[in-house]
């Protein structure tokens, strides 16, 4: 007697067209191409879990350099001084301390510095591009509306040759239109 592996097939397939949902064109229809999609997927997945790590560790590099250079280190040395004075801080935590807690990062880019005095070893100072510790952003305050010295003329808004009629006194119908208010001046 023949046995036949329908279902099994069918139900293998189907699951395959499921993990291709939302693909576009045959991908999500052909099983032929799904399968060759999902697998394709599979690849890109596992390669891009290793790379998103390696880009928070660009990351966080890039973070714990600028803050190390602001207090007189390079990130070589800031990094040798920690590791000569026992520190067990990775680079996630030093890089959320340089962007969170400037003062608790100086203090242990100092530690960093005797470590390395300590040790004989000897660093220059890196005088970092800018000296201030915390940076202000001042923003423009909005002028006050001028208020009209000399007589308004065509040049001037309604608002304006009310704003000086206003000034000067003199009492006009609200509604009133621009010219109204210049015969007014």
């Amino acid at each position: 007697m023949r046995v036949k592996g329908g279902t099994v097939t069918r139900a293998r397939r189907k699951k395959m067209i499921k993990l291709a949902k939302g693909y576009r064109g045959q991908r999500h229809i052909n099983y032929k191409v799904a399968k060759q999609q999902v697998w394709k997927g599979w690849v890109y997945a596992f390669r891009d879990r290793k790379t998103t790590k390696r880009n928070f560790r660009k990351l966080w590099i890039t973070r714990i350099n600028a803050a190390a250079r602001m207090n007189g280190l390079s990130y070589s040395r800031f990094m040798n001084g920690l590791n000569l004075m026992g520190s067990k801080l990775n680079r996630k935590m030093l890089a959320d301390l340089a962007i969170t807690d400037a003062t608790a990062f100086s203090a242990l880019a100092d530690a960093a510095k005797k470590a390395l005095t300590d040790n004989n070893q000897t660093f220059h100072a890196i005088t970092p591009a800018t000296t201030e510790k915390v940076i202000e952003i001042h923003t423009a305050e909005a002028k006050p509306a001028k208020t009209a010295e000399s007589k308004p003329s065509e040049k001037n808004t309604v608002a304006e040759i009310k704003a000086y009629l206003d000034a000067q006194g003199t009492e006009y119908a609200s509604s009133a239109k621009k010219a109204d208010l210049l015969a007014l001046v």
